[in-house]
């Protein structure tokens, strides 16, 4: 390869690793601040998203579960945890509200690996 060819492929390499994208998986994203209400989609690629959300003390966070079956459990039951939402949920939507400080951390039992996590903040002044 000639000189300019391969100065040609490394500029392309450049500029294509500047462009970059994100090496983070799928379903990873954050909500940018704290919020009193937060969506998350159960989606049928299996992952809960966003997979954190960033609430207020006294947020709600409404998890629309899609065609795809899906519950949520907070296994490791932290204080001030909502209930779990139980069963086999497809094509419904459901509240939960969150009023304590901490992060929760939950999972769908039905599909091992797939887990989201609430951080719930309380307001500054």
């Amino acid at each position: 390869m000639s000189r300019t060819g391969r100065a040609a492929v490394l500029s392309s390499i450049a500029v294509l690793a500047a462009c970059g994208g994100s090496t983070a998986p799928v379903g990873t994203a954050i909500n940018n601040g704290p919020t009193l209400a937060a969506e998350v989609s159960a989606d049928p690629s299996i992952a809960f998203t966003p997979n954190t959300v960033n609430l207020l003390v006294g947020g709600s966070v409404t998890i629309d579960f899609g065609p795809v079956a899906h519950n949520v459990y907070f296994d490791n039951q932290p204080a001030g945890a909502p209930p779990d939402i139980t069963g086999s949920n497809a094509n419904v939507s459901k509240s939960l509200t969150f009023s304590t400080v901490g992060t929760f951390v939950y999972d769908c039992h039905i599909h091992p690996g797939m887990h989201g996590t609430v951080v719930v903040t309380a307001p500054t002044a």
